[in-house]
């Protein structure tokens, strides 16, 4: 029977999944192979049996003839847009409701707001792995971890004895508000939007204000440019480490400690579509399709996240870790520009060309027409104006024909959830 909610987070079931997240992290690839075939035969019998959706879409047949993840390509593709549009009863497994779950909402970025579903024994399994992904990145027991996101989260009970205490810096909140929240936390861990840490850390230094505490950052949600990455980490004098990780899947990959960003395969499923409409298992240049594997309230079976990534063979000699490489996420499908002919073409190229120039902190990709493009630069050092002039030749050799303006500003406004949309739509002027 499904689980009743809790009003903190049950330590048991963390600890002893902990383990479990561990053990399968180090495993070699044919072990975590198998070990995925198996959890992907599990959830797919599940799903078939216990959700409307699955029910109707899905024979026991096929979900039976799937074996391994790549027999997934056999069955379709849930898009985002059809999770906003069905009933939220046509996702959920027979008996878990709106009050015997946990609500994760998207962020929005792609402009479709999305609701998911856990169950307690989900959110278990999925803060073992959350807490391997910290502990892994450098987490020490009486560190104070500054989370930068919107909402609130539970507590655990070992907060009370200054254990891991978790600080939330709500990244809603205005600019000084969030300064303020952060001086008077104190905290020692961050984790959270790549530019959010980045615009605080520039205000703190615009401020003078001095801050060594911080030995770790974690980023995850969002690209950011290397110099500000730098910037962030010289500032702290911290290590840095990243984490390819959404609502929908939680943490698909991790940095290992030679930085590599390896595949969790024991806990999701990584199918690449490529452009040709081709689908490979965690290899390749596409977007991604994802099936996360402890999911029993609400499955989610081969769904599109919205990124586009290109995936390498593992060839990292850190020993720690033995998936696939996420070799470069190349940001949102939204992330596209339009030709005057009506062409669209991903962003990834032209990002690409503009974080060339180590004077560029921050950037976004603004259309008002086809055929245009209104480049927003948050620059710091050296000449501005020939530096302005720099990059609008270089984007214009890579956009012929285009109408280009490059604008250097103070900053850039993040959207109501925090994030920095890297290409933005705007309204024709």
């Amino acid at each position: 029977m499904p689980s009743t909610l809790r009003s903190s987070i049950a330590l048991a079931p963390v600890v002893a999944n902990l383990f479990v997240a561990r053990r399968r992290e180090r495993q070699r690839a044919e072990a975590l192979r198998e070990v995925q075939s198996r959890q992907l035969r599990t959830l797919l019998r599940h799903a078939q049996r216990t959700v409307p959706y699955y029910r109707r879409v899905l024979t026991a047949e096929q979900a039976e003839a799937v074996r391994s993840a790549a027999d997934l390509a056999r069955l379709p593709v849930l898009d985002r847009s059809l999770v906003h549009e069905l009933p939220e009863t046509e996702l959920l497994a027979a008996g878990y409701t709106a009050e015997n779950t946990r609500a994760a909402r998207t962020s929005g970025s792609s402009g479709i707001p999305v609701t998911f579903r856990n169950s307690e024994r989900d959110l278990g399994y999925l803060r073992a792995t959350y807490l391997q992904d910290m502990l892994a990145s450098g987490l020490r027991p009486f560190d104070r971890v500054g989370y930068f996101r919107t909402g609130a989260f539970l507590r655990h009970p070992l907060e009370r004895f200054g254990v891991v205490r978790n600080l939330h810096i709500n990244t809603a909140e205005g600019l000084d508000t969030q300064v303020a929240t952060f001086l008077a936390a104190r905290p020692t861990f961050l984790f959270g939007f790549p530019n959010v840490i980045a615009t605080l850390v520039e205000e703190l230094q615009r401020r003078g204000i001095e801050y060594r505490d911080v030995h770790t950052v974690v980023f995850g949600g969002e690209r950011l440019t290397p110099a500000a990455r730098a910037n962030v980490l010289g500032y702290f004098g911290a290590a840095g480490h990243e984490v390819y990780a959404s609502v929908e899947m939680f943490t698909a990959a991790r940095t290992c400690p030679l930085g590599a960003l390896h595949l969790r395969t024991g806990n999701v499923v990584v199918e690449v579509e490529h452009d040709d409409g081709s689908v490979s298992v965690e290899d390749g240049e596409g977007e991604v399709l994802v099936t996360r594997l402890r999911s029993e309230a609400m499955p989610l079976i081969r769904y599109r996240v919205g990124d586009r990534v290109r995936i390498r063979p593992n060839d990292c000699p850190c020993g720690v870790a033995h998936t696939p490489i996420v070799d470069k996420i190349q940001g949102r499908s939204e992330d596209r520009i339009t030709a005057l002919d009506g062409r669209s073409m991903h962003a990834d190229f032209l990002t690409k060309v503009i974080e060339r120039f180590p004077a560029v902190h921050r950037m976004q990709l603004v259309q008002h027409h086809p055929g245009s493009l209104d480049l927003r630069l948050v620059m710091t050092g050296g000449d501005e104006l020939s530096g302005v002039e720099a990059i609008r030749t270089a984007v214009l050799a890579a956009l012929p024909g285009y109408s280009v303006e490059v604008h250097a500003v103070d900053q850039i406004e993040p959207e109501a959830n925090g994030k920095i949309k890297l290409v933005k739509a705007a309204a024709p002027r």
